[in-house]
């Protein structure tokens, strides 16, 4: 298997009571129990230092010794240092972006990020976009706000993460089918408690809709646990009618688009 969605966290960060909770030594640990060979990892968001070129240079330090490790930037497509952090980060061999909006307040379609996406689809650097109810005006960061992008950009690949969740499904569905350059990423939506559940007949109906090829499993680890991870990986080969739509969605689909087949 090949994982998307890992968080990566300094000692501490997370649980100051669980001082691993968060670092690599921990993932690594639970990619070995649950039979996991690699993993896509992100960086801290800015709030570990309200620095992204410090995150993000954490993560790449952090990953030189780990094959099994590829690593994303987190990265706000409006603030004005992402792009050379992006051609840095990029040169360093970070092979992709993950963004969240409303944490940055950064609305999708604003015509700031234009540019950010620009070289982005230039370096063939995929972007990542956090859907699903997070807090902030959801006008700002509603899934079919992807669609512009996707379509103003079209050599762009973006994953739809949490497909909107519950209350978003529909327009996240609707953004990938219509951009053949977006992949549904259903991290964290695969368990009835989580935030972002998405029932499983919907989840099946959309991968007979758009392709196994283009859904991508994540961990969202360390929110999700080895006992929670092992479920959703459970219910990824329930909801597939094949041992191949299966291998797609737990790893080749997001081997193919990073470049790691």
């Amino acid at each position: 298997m090949f994982v998307n969605h890992c968080h990566l966290m300094p000692e501490g960060l997370l649980d100051s009571s669980d001082p691993q909770a968060g670092t690599v030594a921990t993932l690594l640990d639970i990619m070995d129990e649950l039979g996991i060979e690699r993993a896509v990892v992100f960086a801290p968001l800015p709030g570990y230092a309200n620095d992204p070129h410090q995150a993000n240079q954490w993560l790449w330090e952090q990953i030189q010794d780990n094959q099994c490790l590829e690593g994303f930037m987190t990265l706000n497509p409006v603030d004005s240092r992402s792009l050379a952090l992006a051609e840095e980060f990029s040169e360093k061999g970070l092979l992709g972006i993950k963004t969240h909006p409303p944490v940055y307040h950064a609305r999708i379609d604003d015509e700031a990020a234009y540019p950010f996406y620009e070289l982005a689809a230039h370096l063939q650097l995929p972007i990542l976009f956090h859907t699903g109810v997070h807090g902030w005006l959801l006008d700002n960061y509603r899934p079919l706000l992807i669609d512009r992008i996707a379509q103003q950009f079209p050599d762009l690949q973006i994953i739809v993460e949490h497909m909107g969740g519950w209350e978003f499904f529909g327009e996240a569905l609707a953004v990938v089918r219509n951009n053949s350059n977006c992949y549904a990423g259903i991290t964290s939506t695969l368990d009835k408690d989580w935030a972002w559940y998405i029932p499983g007949e919907l989840l099946r109906n959309m991968i007979s809709l758009v392709g196994s090829e283009r859904v991508i499993f994540g961990t969202d680890y360390p929110w999700r646990q080895p006992a929670g991870i092992r479920a959703d990986i459970q219910a990824v080969h329930s909801i597939c009618n094949s041992s191949e739509e299966a291998d797609n969605i737990l790893g080749d689909s997001i081997a193919a688009l990073i470049g790691c087949d």
